[in-house]
């Protein structure tokens, strides 16, 4: 591991201890226990049945990318269980480590054979661009039409020039152009840069790339309803859900624990205690049940894909070879 990144990530850790361990010595555990009790769990399950929405929505997202990228023979299903099995490895394991689980998952499939995980790789980073970009922008636009309340306001501009970064990045890339930024790479380099960029080639389809965008706004949406019905099981109000989901779009950026546990925590409680004057208390059972939901719908959905994945896997390489691919 790089020393700059080690030294980052030791810096991040101790930051978020700090941060908890103050959050810790201000949460009296009766007021926590009893921010449980009241909880409603019509509004649980609402939220839960739209986060499952929002991730079979992002699973289709890294289909479209998939497909571009010349693997569309993989499938419909294959693609979305894929994606159920990272979200269920993501959350048990830090640093991105479950999008391994994703690669792995995609490159036993005898449709990728060409190009093998270079190829995945590629499509990986274009769904990952997808995302981080639309969701930057859904935060980005939405701040403008609703503004954030209080002491968070400006942090519309912070979404708005990270956005900005990565549009200028893409434009840079695009008007030099991956094959003339990788004409003088070493042959067995090249070859592999190829395949990821011919993975990757999602980014070069216009009319797929807006499919993409459409379908991870209808993502977007559904993770905000579902934090919107899990602020109205705790009694707070529902439209504290677009702060939510930006400052979880800003704490994905350091994703050193699984499912972002503790940098949530310490990202989300001053954010909501401030703008809105909830107690911490209630903030903090709030973002708790967010790891929960999140967890039990991940690991749920991750072992229903995999049971599906075995399945399907055996029915494809039951086929003669060329019906296979």
């Amino acid at each position: 591991m790089d020393r700059r990144r080690a030294a980052l990530i030791a810096v991040t850790l101790l930051g978020t201890g700090l941060a908890v361990y103050g959050l810790q010595a201000a949460i009296d555990p009766g007021a926590l226990g009893a921010a449980f009790a009241a909880v409603r769990w019509e509004w649980i399950v609402l939220s839960a049945v739209a986060y499952a929405v929002s991730q079979t929505t992002a699973g289709l997202v890294w289909r479209v990318g998939l497909s571009a990228g010349g693997l569309g023979a993989v499938g419909r299903g294959h693609a979305i269980g894929t994606h159920w099995m990272a979200r269920g490895a993501g959350e048990l394991l830090p640093a991105q480590l479950g999008e391994g689980v994703r690669v792995a998952t995609v490159r036993r499939h005898p449709a990728t054979s060409d190009g093998g995980c270079a190829r995945i790789a590629g499509s990986l980073g274009a769904y990952k661009l997808i995302d981080g970009i639309g969701n930057f922008a859904v935060v980005g636009l939405l701040t403008l039409v609703i503004p954030l309340p209080g002491p968070v306001a400006n942090l519309r501009w912070i979404v708005l020039g990270v956005l900005a970064g990565a549009l200028t990045f893409g434009l840079i890339v695009n008007r030099v152009g991956l094959e003339r930024a990788t004409a003088h790479l070493p042959r067995r380099v090249s070859h592999a840069v190829e395949n990821v960029v011919n993975g990757a080639a999602l980014l070069g389809d216009g009319r797929r790339v807006a499919g993409a965008f459409a379908l991870h706004g209808l993502s977007a949406t559904a993770r905000i309803v579902s934090l919107g019905a899990l602020l109205l099981a705790f009694g707070l109000p529902f439209q504290a859900a677009l702060l939510v989901f930006a400052v979880l779009v800003m704490a994905s950026l350091i994703p050193i624990s699984p499912g972002g546990v503790g940098v949530r925590e310490a990202a989300l409680v001053p954010a909501l205690v401030a703008a809105y004057g909830l107690s911490a208390d209630s903030v903090l059972a709030f973002s708790l049940s967010i790891q929960a939901t999140v967890l039990a719908v991940s690991l749920l959905g991750g072992l229903i894909a995999l049971a599906h994945h075995h399945t399907g896997l055996r029915r494809v390489r039951a086929l003669p070879g060329p019906a296979a691919v």
